[in-house]
């Protein structure tokens, strides 16, 4: 009897083991169809409608960083859009939009002054973007980082070291929280604080901050290449900074 149980669970076993290996086909099959659809020239027009179906016809929580990853270097900002539109709960669209909003600012800003007013638009739109995912998700330390960042970009300051210490409090060892910090206030001219904070990056060890960093590098598009992307180089960045604020604050 135990020969025969083992044999039918072996016999099932087998055929869950197809059924998945068939699934993984097909939603491999899936994902090479919607990258077809958004590099399809003669599909262009209707590539964005056509697109939304692809993505709701396979497993999209599943899928949802391949997805993404094919949208996001697309640069298709109008299919960016849409998926938000679909998918309005899922605060990781708002970010990855937001993404594709600064990107395209920032290559705008590379073509001259004459695309000024237009990558203008570009940041305000991901700055909408970035603000909805906070709404949806106040504990994400990307979106607390970004939006900081945008702040301190226009010099609103406080806003910034709002949201800032607001990651700290989520994310204590955080390095790229402390480095944002002492930046903002060496924009400030306040070299003492700036300088506390950088030397509180130097105070870490890798295994401390080993869980707490990857928040910050969690989306695949890594927008904040402006920081640093490993411990090892946010060390670096403290260091070359503390030594450019050391002389500051004698003069």
């Amino acid at each position: 009897m135990m020969k025969n149980y083992l044999s039918k669970f072996g016999t099932v076993a087998g055929i869950i083991t197809i059924l998945v290996s068939l699934m993984g086909c097909a939603q491999t099959r899936a994902l090479n169809n919607l990258e077809k659809l958004i590099l399809d020239q003669d599909e262009y027009e209707h590539c964005e409608s056509k697109t939304i179906c692809c993505i709701e016809a396979m497993d999209y929580e599943r899928n949802h960083e391949e997805i993404i990853n094919i949208i996001f270097n697309s640069g298709n900002l109008d299919l960016i859009d849409q998926l938000v539109e679909r998918f309005p709960k899922d605060y990781r669209n708002y970010i990855v939009s937001g993404d594709a909003y600064i990107k395209n600012a920032m290559m705008q800003q590379m073509m001259g002054l004459f695309m000024k007013s237009s990558a203008a638009a570009s940041f305000s739109k991901a700055k909408d973007y970035y603000l909805k995912a906070l709404e949806l998700n106040d504990k994400d330390i990307y979106v607390l980082g970004i939006i900081s960042f945008m702040y301190g970009e226009k010099k609103e300051y406080d806003k910034a070291k709002e949201l800032l210490n607001r990651g700290i409090e989520l994310a204590p060892n955080n390095p790229l929280l402390y480095l944002a910090l002492g930046e903002m206030y060496d924009r400030k001219s306040e070299y003492t604080t700036a300088i506390d904070y950088y030397k509180k990056v130097l105070e870490f060890t890798e295994d401390e901050v080993a869980k707490d960093f990857e928040h910050m590098n969690q989306y695949f598009h890594k927008l904040v290449d402006y920081f640093p992307n490993s411990f090892e180089e946010a060390r670096e960045e403290a260091k070359k900074v503390l030594k450019i604020l050391e002389v500051k604050q004698k003069t």
